[in-house]
């Protein structure tokens, strides 16, 4: 589409007084969610590594495009509200535009012939077929459409007819991706990782060099301390303290990088079992409390003891006993 698309003050007033789609605030929400889960989705971890005044700018941007399914909030409204700076607002919706989620038309400006305020379109919206049928906007999936189409019959001399990819909505970041070589799937990952390790993070992390690299995390964490067991010995220790780092991104309780908490988060488990170790095997460190078998002998002991005490009592009172005949008076 032309990119400085611009609507008349008709065709404004027309988008503005439309029927919004959603009836309530709770229709409102589950549409928000929807158009959110595919800003997530295409951000992909990197979401989350967002600061949260940003991610409060993108819940806003989906909570407005729900009604109707667009947005044309201004960015110093956001900037205002959120604390953030326009150019953070602009990046927003750069990066929506990238990834096909978004388009962008503007008003007519009524000071000048330039543009006036943006109007940022969803196009997974159910109201944009709408606004593409009303503004006649280009259709942004004619390339795929193209590729789908039975191919005729050509003879030799003619040459194949280029499909425009004009329109399609691939992102910068995918296409960076598929330009690279084939990368290595789990399959690939060294044996000195664990399978069991390999087993669990899979689900989450599918890259040989991703896994390779958590690991080394572990391995990091484990030479901090002179644990008595090889690291495979603890690698449910190891899974446990992925699985709490996974618990804790999808709450978004991570707020830089994923491996760095993990690493974190096994320290302190590393630091618990050294803790335990210690107590265990350190010959002068014993829990009197805990041993259930010393506690059943102690009385005895005690007992013991005493009778010790009193024989020798016994024994220092007979050593001072005189015989009267023997005392001179």
């Amino acid at each position: 589409m032309g990119k400085h698309l611009k609507l008349s003050t008709k065709e404004f007033q027309f988008l503005y007084s439309y029927q919004s789609y959603t009836e309530n605030r709770k229709q409102q929400q589950e549409q928000k969610l929807i158009l959110l889960s595919k800003v997530i989705s295409a951000y992909g971890d990197t979401y989350y590594n967002l600061k949260e005044k940003t991610r409060q700018v993108v819940e806003m941007i989906c909570w407005f495009s729900a009604e109707k399914g667009y947005c044309f909030a201004k960015e110093d409204y956001f900037a205002d509200r959120f604390g953030v700076s326009p150019k953070t607002v602009r990046n927003i919706f750069k990066k929506l535009r990238e990834v096909g989620l978004v388009c962008t038309i503007y008003r007519h400006s009524t000071t000048q012939n330039g543009l006036g305020a943006a109007i940022h379109l969803f196009l997974d919206h159910p109201y944009f077929g709408v606004w593409e049928k009303k503004f006649h906007l280009p259709t942004f999936q004619a390339g795929c459409q193209a590729e789908n189409e039975e191919i005729p019959c050509e003879s030799k001399d003619e040459k194949p007819k280029r499909v425009s990819t004009k329109y399609l909505s691939f992102s910068k970041d995918l296409l960076k991706i598929l330009r690279k070589e084939n990368r290595l799937d789990y399959t690939y990952t060294p044996k000195n990782v664990p399978q069991a390790f390999v087993k669990t993070v899979k689900t989450f992390f599918s890259e040989a060099k991703d896994i390779y690299t958590l690991w080394g995390k572990a391995v990091l964490a484990y030479q901090k301390f002179s644990l008595s067991n090889a690291l495979e010995d603890y690698s449910e220790t190891v899974i446990e303290a992925f699985r709490q780092s996974i618990f804790a991104h999808k709450h978004r309780k991570i707020r830089k990088d994923f491996t760095g908490y993990f690493y974190g988060t096994l320290v302190k488990m590393f630091t618990y079992k050294k803790r335990e170790e210690t107590f265990e095997n350190h010959p002068t460190i014993f829990n009197w409390l805990e041993d259930p078998e010393k506690e059943s002998t102690f009385p005895l002991e005690k007992k013991r003891w005493q009778m010790e005490i009193e024989y020798l009592i016994e024994k220092e009172e007979r050593t001072l006993e005189f015989d009267p005949e023997e005392i001179p008076y």
